[in-house]
């Protein structure tokens, strides 16, 4: 995922599945404050939960697209 992509989810209440350094798989629910690059370190999709690297994201879907699903 690019940071243009990630700019359509600014402001919204999202899921995002990601995987840490160690492979392991994390979702995270939290709102998407910004998508930049950061010098020095990549492009980061900033939340209010915490900071992801966009490598790092499996997928993202917006909140309300994942408890529909899930019911």
């Amino acid at each position: 995922m690019g940071v243009h992509d990630a700019k359509n989810y600014v402001g919204a209440f999202c899921e995002i599945t990601w995987k840490d350094r160690n492979g392991n798989t994390h979702v995270t629910l939290a709102t998407v404050e910004d998508a930049r690059y950061v010098p020095l370190y990549g492009a980061y999709l900033i939340t209010d939960a915490e900071d992801i690297r966009l490598d790092q994201v499996i997928a993202i879907q917006f909140a309300e697209a994942a408890t529909r699903k899930a019911a």
